[in-house]
């Protein structure tokens, strides 16, 4: 099978936390350098993201006490309409606590903070082998800019 290397093709690339995906149209012979790149890149990358710290993802979260209200209240009033916010947020919330709680008393919270960790980690169809906490602080991070960022939201969450 022959394929002409000056033939263009559409390439299109998509990454968590983008507002679109990027397109291009190369042609063959670019991709394949592309991808060369690509491949001497991910030699040398690490399997593991760069997490945020808790301190960078909780910069401008609401309270502890403002975001269990929020949650514990959403649940009630809508059960059936739980979306990935409110299981990021609650998610949050628990890594939140069990921060503040892992110096004197780790156990618990900490079990719990992982457990909704991971509930995150399969709603998102992410890898079960990153450290799901960490997943949620940067998912949190990014979810948080975004409200900065929305129309509607005018800056608060």
């Amino acid at each position: 099978m022959s394929f002409n290397p000056h033939e263009i093709v559409t390439v299109e690339l998509d990454c968590v936390g983008w507002d679109s995906p990027y397109s291009r149209d190369i042609t063959r012979h670019q991709l394949g350098e592309l991808l060369l790149k690509l491949d001497d890149m991910a030699e040398g990358a690490t399997t593991e993201p760069e997490w945020p710290t808790p301190e960078q993802a909780y910069a401008d979260a609401p309270s502890i006490a403002y975001e269990s209200g929020w949650t514990e209240q959403t649940a009630k009033l809508l059960p059936d309409e739980l979306d990935r916010d409110w299981y990021l947020r609650h998610a949050a919330l628990l890594d939140r606590i069990a921060l503040g709680n892992e110096a004197d008393q780790p156990g618990r919270a900490a079990e719990e903070a992982d457990a909704t960790a991971l509930v995150l980690l399969d709603m998102d169809q992410a890898p079960r082998g990153f450290d799901a906490r960490a997943y949620v602080r940067q998912q949190y991070a990014l979810w948080a800019a975004e409200q900065m960022r929305a129309p509607w939201g005018n800056g608060s969450k």
